[in-house]
This record gives C-alpha cells, structure tokens and sequence, in this order.
C-alpha cells in the first residue's frame, strides 16, 4: 500500500463568514520532494514575500499569479485536492456548537479524501487552537472508524497540527482552500467586502477549471473535488465537471493596473 502526505487547513471561520472551506491536498509521499520543488520555484518567481497565504493576496499581479501557476500545477499533478464548503445557516449543529460542528465536517472530508487513495495517510493540518489539546488525535480515531466500515484499504497513520511554515504542502493547500472559500463567499453575498485582487485571482482560478465562477460543487472529482455541505446546498448553484484550461494567462502589472486603478 502505498504512503501519501496529506495537508489540510481552513478558510471562512470568522463570524463574518456566511460559509467555511476545508481543504486537504495529498501529495504521494515519492512525490513529495518534486513537489516541494515546483512550489518553491512557484515562489520564487512570484516575488511573494514570507510566508504563502491567501490573507497575503492583497495588491499585486505577482501574488495573483502565485495563484494560478499553483492552481495549474496541482491540476497537471499526481496530487489530488478536496474541500468541503460548508453554509453555514442550514448547518444546524454549527449554531449549537461551532467547534464541534467544525471538526465534524472536517472528519467527513478526511474520510472522503482518503477513501479513494487506497494509501496509509499522514495528515498534517494547520496549527488551530481547541477547547480540546488532543483534537488531533481525536480527528485520526474517529476518521479511521468511518474508513474501516468502507471497502476501503485507507488508513490514517497519524493526524499532527504543524507550522505552515515549514510545510509547502500547507501553504499551497492554504491558497487553493482561501480561493474556493472566498468564491462561494461572494456567491451568497455579492457586495462583499473584498481585496480586488483576490477577486481577479479567484475569477482567473475559476478560468483554469473551465468555470465561468467558482462557485460550483463538482461530480464528485477524485483529483479535484468540492463538496457543498449540508446536503440542503448541494448542486446549488450547479454542478459542474472540472475542465482544465491551462491556456488562461497569467496577469501582467499593466493589466492589475488597469483592473484596478492602482
């Protein structure tokens, strides 16, 4: 069986938020240190500064395409992506207990992004503080109970939070995951306060899937796949299939300009 290192992190916690993403990249761990690579050299030529983040996508043409030359990356990959959108107003249990509520989704995900991969999975998510100091390890049993009632070979080895900033992995995930969940922001609430700049990036990333908006939950997709939770959300506003368009170009400063006014 084989090994893969999963990397997991969060966007949308804040009250403010109408909804939330979780997302988990896996990465085969034979693959790990090419992958490694490429995201570096992706940072490298972005001119980006410290860490990589979606907080950071803010005023440049640069940090959009950091963005998209990682969105293209991992769709050309062995890499897979899954997230869960979570609305919130129909989440009942959200409104009784967030943090519950939270890692329930985030144990559903778990199960659903690993059952498929046939693999021993190493998850490390981003540092989050907890009412509980042993979440993690509470995430890696109740998500192995789920797999062993599927005809699934999947096993999660063990679920550790770590610094982002020693994990490229993380920081990529944290990328993807900011920009699913600030897309389906702006679909429930259009006025939203927003950076133009995460705006253009999340509309060109939209491009790169062969989207008019992302917004979409998809067929499901084992490499590239967004669930829409609860199941009230579901295909809402569609259902769409993920068609990589790789030809969507990069953002020239004169163009980030323009956009803009800056």
């Amino acid at each position: 069986m084989k090994d893969v290192s999963s990397f997991a992190d969060e966007s949308g916690i804040s009250k403010s938020s109408p909804c939330y993403t979780i997302g988990i990249l896996n990465v085969p761990t034979e693959y790990l240190p090419e992958f490694n690579f490429h995201i570096e050299e992706i940072y490298k030529n972005s001119g980006v500064r410290g860490e990589i983040k979606w907080e950071k996508i803010r005023k440049s043409a640069g940090q959009i395409n950091l963005c998209l030359n990682i969105l293209k990356y991992l769709l050309s990959s062995p890499c897979t992506f899954h997230a869960i959108s979570v609305s919130k107003a129909p989440y009942n249990k959200w409104h009784k207990d967030e943090e519950n509520a939270f890692f329930t989704t985030y144990n559903l995900l778990l199960r659903q992004s690993s059952k498929g991969l046939h693999a021993n999975c190493k998850v490390y998510i981003d540092q989050k503080s907890t009412k509980y100091p042993k979440q993690d390890e509470v995430m890696q049993i109740i998500t192995n109970h789920m797999l062993a009632k599927l005809p699934t070979s999947s096993k999660i080895e063990h679920v550790n939070m770590e610094n982002s900033k020693l994990h490229w992995g993380l920081q990529a995930v944290d990328i993807i995951t900011g920009a699913v969940n600030s897309g389906y922001h702006l679909y429930f609430n259009p006025q939203a306060q927003m950076q133009d700049a995460k705006k253009i990036a999340i509309s060109r990333m939209a491009a790169i899937l062969g989207w008019d908006q992302l917004v979409y939950d998809t067929m499901p997709n084992d490499m590239f796949n967004i669930w829409h939770f609860p199941v009230q959300t579901t295909a809402i506003p569609a259902t769409r299939a993920i068609i990589p368009n790789y030809t969507v170009p990069m953002l020239t400063r004169e163009e980030f300009e323009q956009l803009t006014g800056n």
